[in-house]
């Protein structure tokens, strides 16, 4: 635990606007879209994807307003925004900074909550840059649709401390004032010869695997059951921050929340090409 200053932007004006300005014109442009509102209960945690804002950025903010709508007008007073891109196994990764710098504004953190991590989830407090998008891309969204919350950045590895973070979520959520929302960010299988993967080839043939790739993990996901969603994850590579979407998916389950499926689409069906990635975004809510 630090909060010593705000921790720097390094993608503002490549994967996002690195205005005020210009990131209210992108999420204006994306009103049609992201007001598609359902209002179905109130949701507790979601998985969102995590590319450039021109790719996915809709995506996200759409489960992101929809998610803060239903704590009401004032949101959620709490939003953990959990990245990853982290080996299997490996360790938590946590910030210790007092705010994230956002086009917004610094959006606060809440880095006292680091210390529910103290033992078996000890986590690694990153000293650098972010040199990671899972969290960065996120964190203006949050600050937008919920200007009042603070949050709390996590990267999580694939394996049982997801799982375990899971439950220590469950236990935030439950004795928190105000509310808490969960959002997991990862993207769903990268296909093709730039990634390294491309096991059906080229052509329609590879457009179909990518597309089966990505809905054996959204099934899983939608169960949810987190361990599935991390072996498919990892071993069929259909998600590459799955130990977020894993810790997420435990606190649902115990939540008792029911899985809604937004969206999902890729990238080359905004930009044309055989190199691409896939995006989805799952809500966990309370059902009357």
């Amino acid at each position: 635990m630090t909060g010593a200053k705000t921790r720097k932007t390094e993608l503002a004006g490549t994967w996002y606007p690195a205005t005020a300005k210009a990131a209210v014109e992108a999420i204006d442009s994306w009103r049609p879209y992201i007001e598609l509102s359902s209002g179905q209960g109130s949701v507790l945690c979601a998985i969102i994807p995590h590319a450039g804002w021109y790719f996915s950025g809709r995506l996200a903010a759409r489960a992101i307003l929809e998610a803060s709508q239903s704590f009401g007008p004032q949101g959620p007073e709490l939003v953990v925004v959990l990245g990853g891109h982290l080996p299997l196994d490996g360790e938590i990764v946590a910030f210790g900074e007092k705010a994230w710098e956002t086009p917004f504004g610094p959006l606060e953190l809440d880095f006292s909550l680091n210390d529910l991590l103290i033992g078996k989830l000890s986590p690694l407090i990153w000293k650098g840059g972010t040199h990671d998008n899972t969290i960065e891309v996120q964190m203006p969204l949050v600050k937008n649709f919920c200007p009042k919350a603070k949050a709390w950045a996590l990267r999580v590895p694939p394996g049982e401390k997801a799982l375990l973070l899971g439950q220590v979520l469950v236990n935030l959520a439950q004795n928190r004032p105000g509310g808490v929302l969960i959002l997991a960010s990862t993207d769903l299988t990268h296909y093709g010869e730039a990634y390294g993967f491309a096991p059906a080839g080229r052509g329609i043939e590879g457009k179909n695997y990518q597309k089966n790739n990505d809905l054996a993990f959204i099934k899983v996901a939608l169960e949810p059951n987190p361990s599935a969603m991390m072996f498919i994850g990892e071993n069929k590579r259909a998600a590459c921050s799955s130990g977020a979407a894993a810790a997420a998916a435990t606190a649902a389950n115990l939540l008792k929340t029911k899985a809604r499926l937004i969206d999902h689409y890729c990238s080359s069906d905004i930009l044309p090409g055989e190199q691409s990635v896939g995006y989805a975004a799952i809500l966990y809510a309370l059902t009357n």
